[in-house]
């Protein structure tokens, strides 16, 4: 009797200690388990964190590019503008023609430069009170027929060049008197005389 108790307590003992090496076994596993659960959501968040991050830079560069091409924009028309005042400064200064106008009681002395103008191409047009005239300069570069010609300086006029000359007094556009000699345009206007006659007073 004392025998069998003996052997049904080291059984007891024997599945005991195997009960707990099953929990044992058991708790190792759920905690092996929750450690990948727990790396498992931490690289999600990185993961996520990295996204996020990538998802900021590239608006960041978006954002960049954006605004360098609205100001490479901003750039080519600002340089338009300036390129645009520059050509109607060019026109204004460049081709008009110099001139010198002196008046007298009776007529207009006027005298235009016109160098290198042969006197078949000087044009000149009159109105009551305009004189518009028009001469054509050739350019330098367009008369050397060299296909590696470079144009270093370019301080002449060039093309076509006007003057108008506007009369405070109307002018006798049948007696315009033009002579032109070593690159000097010499004009005489005769005003038209307004007749005068006394008024009497009653």
């Amino acid at each position: 009797m004392a025998e069998e108790d003996i052997i049904e307590t080291t059984a007891r003992e024997k599945q005991a200690e195997t009960e707990e090496e099953v929990e044992n076994e058991t708790s190792e596993t759920s905690e092996e388990e929750t450690v990948k659960d727990k790396e498992q959501e931490r690289r999600e968040r990185l993961d996520e964190k990295l996204k996020q991050g990538k998802e900021i830079t590239d608006k960041i560069a978006e954002d960049i590019t954006r605004t360098v091409d609205s100001f490479i924009v901003n750039m080519k028309s600002m340089q338009k503008n300036v390129d645009g005042k520059i050509n109607d400064y060019k026109k204004t200064a460049v081709n008009g023609l110099y001139a010198d106008l002196v008046e007298d009681e009776e007529k207009y002395y006027l005298r235009v430069w016109v160098p290198g103008i042969p006197k078949k191409d000087i044009e000149i047009e009159a109105s009551d009170n305009e004189l518009v005239i028009e001469v054509e300069f050739d350019s330098l570069a367009d008369s050397i027929e060299s296909e590696d010609k470079k144009v270093i300086i370019n301080g002449l006029k060039t093309g076509k060049c006007t003057k108008t000359i506007h009369f405070e007094e109307n002018i006798d556009i049948e007696t315009i008197d033009a002579k032109a000699n070593k690159g000097v345009l010499n004009i005489i206007v005769n005003k038209i005389q307004a007749p005068k006659q006394k008024v009497n007073v009653e």
